[in-house]
């Protein structure tokens, strides 16, 4: 189908400012964020990212999403085959579930269900025929179905794994953009340990962290210099934000406007950030803060380089 606008895919580790970063170009009248913020259906297991070019291995993080990832490979032995798994999650939990609020967040927030299955049988049918077409259509389809307003030039996502998997979706939408966003690990760490998706364990958590951001730099080399851009969510909340947001406008193309300036000074704000909020929580600081500068060495080693700002 015919593309009006261009992929935004921003990612991270989670918890390291891709939501509020597409919450606050959602304010540009040129860009539609997604609802949900974070669209399942392209990178999750078993998503278009999977049916089209299968899952490596090396991106599991633990056991268990290894086990699912050589089960996956032998469906169509077992009789279950990746579309009909897909199709399920489609209409199921990619769909609607129930959020943090109690209320229902998935496609359910921005489009029909009639409008999901009008794109849902073009898919299947021409997914035979051309499975990159057909992905890349639905993919456009789905988003078409949400855009309500006219002028809009990009359609932004905020999955954090996009940036795991950008070669991928490089192939897929050879014209995406992509915004690698970056937090302090310790902060995250401090952050993912009080969800119920991430380790429990802060430090667990600080490798879960080290293994996203190593698996985002792999997968950005693919992606041409031009149609990337990684930015500290410490630069944007309080270190030279103003030059931070340029440097994201300018990567766009698209100027400031009133609605977004307001939103930018009143939500990304110091107290939001709760930077360091780990020294009080952590049973030894001291070693927390240690084991994070060995690992920050070790990232440094492989040539991805995290400044330590405080």
């Amino acid at each position: 189908m015919a593309q009006t606008f261009q992929p935004l895919f921003a990612g991270g580790s989670g918890r390291s400012g891709t939501t509020i970063a597409v919450n606050l170009l959602n304010q540009h009248s040129k860009v539609h964020t997604s609802l949900p913020r974070e669209i399942k259906y392209l990178t999750s297991r078993g998503g278009l990212i999977d049916l089209v070019y299968g899952r490596p291995l090396h991106l599991e993080e633990n056991s268990r999403a290894k086990y699912k990832n050589l089960l996956a490979r032998v469906l169509p032995i077992t009789g279950k085959d990746k579309i009909t798994y897909f199709q399920k999650n489609l209409h199921g939990w990619w769909w609607s579930e129930v959020g943090k609020k109690g209320k229902p967040r998935g496609l359910v927030q921005g489009i029909s269900e009639e409008s999901l299955s009008e794109a849902e049988a073009k898919f299947i049918k021409e997914l035979k025929v051309n499975p990159e077409s057909a992905a890349r259509n639905l993919f456009y389809e789905l988003s078409t179905s949400q855009i309500k307003r006219q002028g809009i030039e990009y359609f932004a996502d905020s999955t954090p794994v996009n940036m795991m998997q950008a070669n991928y979706l490089y192939r897929l939408f050879p014209n995406a953009l992509f915004l690698n966003m970056v937090r302090d690990g310790r902060d995250v760490a401090f952050s993912v340990a009080s969800e119920k998706w991430g380790p429990d364990d802060p430090y667990e958590a600080l490798d879960w962290w080290a293994n996203r951001v190593r698996k985002a730099e792999q997968a950005l080399v693919a992606v041409p210099d031009k149609q990337k851009i990684t930015l500290r969510l410490e630069e944007l909340v309080f270190r030279d934000r103003d030059q931070a947001l340029r440097s994201l406008l300018e990567f766009l193309g698209i100027n400031s406007e009133e609605k977004l300036k307001t939103f930018f000074e009143q939500e990304l704000t110091e107290e939001k950030l709760h930077e360091g909020k780990w020294r009080d929580t952590v049973s030894d600081p001291v070693k927390f803060n240690d084991t994070y500068l060995k690992i920050l060495d070790g990232l440094k080693n492989d040539g991805i380089k995290i400044e330590k700002y405080y």
